[in-house]
């Protein structure tokens, strides 16, 4: 099956001339020459088989029959984090579709057998309990204590939120969620949380090649959502919404509610005047757009047609097909949010929107490399104090949490903080 799927991109790894755009972003959006770069694994590991380009000679080599998988190709295809930067950046010249070439391979890696270990344990978690931790995971509804908020099944709600699997792990996301909780209560919105009925969106299963795994949790979650009801489901991290956004209806269905992420639901309340922030947040920050918020988080085009081929070798579309470059992605709400803020200074680096510097926390790269991992949120936290920032915003909590990791090897390193972290701050709320 996973060769099936890289033979039927066939077309779209034979369209690599390796011009090595995958490795960095477009050069006409470069503003710093020392942030040109653009592919975390790359530019760490300085070997062209690790970039896009790279990875579409190794399947088109599969698909061949001239090489099988051994561990050094399995290193190759999972030593990414699987950000996605090679599939916009080479969509700036031509129509390839290379984030799912990079997909395709880790699937047909983890079917011939050789998955990083480190990710087995978690993923054989994540398929039997729904949660990465398994049976020990705390309780999720922890973080809910004392709030009495509606629960899910026994009390509907046109708005349910969904925290992910994060907060009952990390403390930090915990108390990111809520806050974010608060401020919906606070804005008078009805909704309703899922509590110890919370498990994992799958995304972890996604990330490593765990092609069956992430299928079945993506039609679990959509039936479940759509039995509770809820009008809207709003997510608290922009990794989640990632996944239930653009890879369950590539894998399984999209859930039939409005999936919105949490800066989107805010920027909405704050706009209507439902959200005062009447607190002001004396602070110079820049905000770190989260890969599968922003680039990653476009819903798959449908497309019937076939390739041709013309002059011997090129081929094309016909019909010509439209494809996401990225563009659609959660931008604008989160910065929407810090422009709200009074006080708040807020400044861009250099790599930003659907060209963002990956923060190294994706792709199951902290689980099984995770020098990688600390050496690119280290690339990506001296891009931010470059500009001057006080403090790092960001809206996902797998990147708050590996640049927070980075961060604490540092001196003096930049503080990072969830954008709902400031809203709280901003509105004056004291539990």
């Amino acid at each position: 099956m996973s060769l099936s799927k890289l033979m039927q991109l066939e077309a779209d790894m034979k369209k690599c001339f390796r011009c090595s755009l995958c490795k960095m972003v477009p050069l006409p959006t470069v503003l710093d020459s020392r942030y040109s770069n653009g592919c975390p694994a790359s530019r760490e590991l300085h070997f062209h088989g690790y970039s896009g380009s790279g990875k579409s000679i190794t399947g088109l080599s599969l698909i061949e029959g001239r090489i099988e998988v051994d561990e050094a190709l399995a290193e190759i295809a999972f030593a990414c984090t699987a950000c996605g930067l090679c599939d916009v950046s080479c969509k700036f010249i031509m129509e390839a579709e290379r984030h799912q070439v990079n997909m395709a391979l880790r699937e047909h890696v983890v079917d011939e057998g050789f998955g990083p270990s480190a990710h087995r344990q978690m993923i054989e978690n994540l398929d039997a309990h729904g949660h990465p931790d398994g049976t020990a995971r705390l309780s999720s509804s922890s973080w809910a204590e004392g709030l009495e908020l509606k629960v899910a099944r026994a009390d509907r709600a046109p708005v349910l939120l969904f925290a992910g699997c994060g907060v009952s792990r990390e403390s930090d996301s915990s108390a990111v969620v809520r806050k974010l909780a608060l401020l919906m209560s606070r804005a008078k919105v009805d909704f309703a949380i899922l509590g110890d009925a919370e498990d994992c969106c799958g995304m972890p299963a996604y990330w490593t090649g765990h092609r069956d795994v992430f299928t079945k949790i993506a039609a679990d979650r959509a039936q479940r959502f759509d039995d509770l009801g809820a009008e809207t489901i709003v997510a608290a991290s922009g990794s989640c919404l990632g996944a239930m956004r653009a890879k369950y209806p590539e894998y399984a269905r999209r859930p039939r509610a409005n999936l919105v992420h949490a800066t989107e639901f805010l920027a909405q309340l704050i706009a209507e005047e439902k959200l005062p922030l009447p607190r002001p947040v004396g602070r110079k920050v820049t905000y770190h757009d989260p890969c599968y918020l922003g680039r990653q988080s476009e819903p798959p085009l449908a497309w019937e047609g076939e390739y041709k081929r013309t002059h011997g070798c090129m081929t094309y579309a016909d019909p010509p097909r439209e494809i996401n470059r990225g563009i659609h992605g959660v931008f604008e709400p989160p910065r929407r949010i810090l422009r709200a803020i009074r006080g708040l200074d807020f400044v861009e680096m250099a790599r930003i929107r659907e060209y963002a510097f990956c923060c190294g926390g994706g792709g199951g790269v902290p689980q099984a490399y995770p020098d990688l991992a600390r050496r690119t949120a280290l690339h990506r936290l001296e891009e931010a104090a470059g500009v001057g920032a006080e403090c790092l915003v960001t809206a996902c909590h797998h990147c708050r949490a590996n640049l927070t990791e980075a961060q604490r090897s540092l001196q003096d390193g930049l503080p990072v903080v969830d954008i709902i972290d400031l809203v709280y701050e901003a509105s004056g709320i004291e539990e």
